[in-house]
């Protein structure tokens, strides 16, 4: 079961939004370790730990997300292929990792 198109809508900086890809979320899940029972729920939690972050972080954090779990780059590779140095790219980690911990469980996210 995949999650609805809009719950994987990102907001962005000056009205742009991205639109995560649910097979790019389900690798980035994988690469986590995967967090909850079922694949929409890892999506549904990702997508709101993304949306938690401050609105100039989301794009840049999710590409680095995507290169570091989901196709299982270095920090050092993640970071240099967007062009970002390793120090950002680690508090942008570290960001993501304590906005997942305060997510709350899919099942309980009523407007997702």
């Amino acid at each position: 079961m995949t999650a609805d198109p809009e719950s994987l809508r990102i907001p962005l900086e000056g009205g742009f939004v991205m639109q995560l890809r649910p097979s790019e979320l389900e690798a980035v899940a994988q690469g986590l370790g995967e967090f909850d029972a079922s694949a929409r729920g890892n999506m549904l939690t990702l997508a709101s730990a993304v949306r938690a972050l401050p609105l100039n972080d989301r794009a840049a954090l999710w590409e680095l997300a995507v290169r570091r779990y989901a196709r299982n780059q270095t920090l050092e590779q993640a970071a240099g292929s967007i062009g970002m140095d390793v120090i950002r790219a680690r508090a942008l980690l570290e960001a993501l990792d304590k906005a997942l911990a305060t997510v709350p469980p899919p099942e309980s996210m009523s407007n997702l």
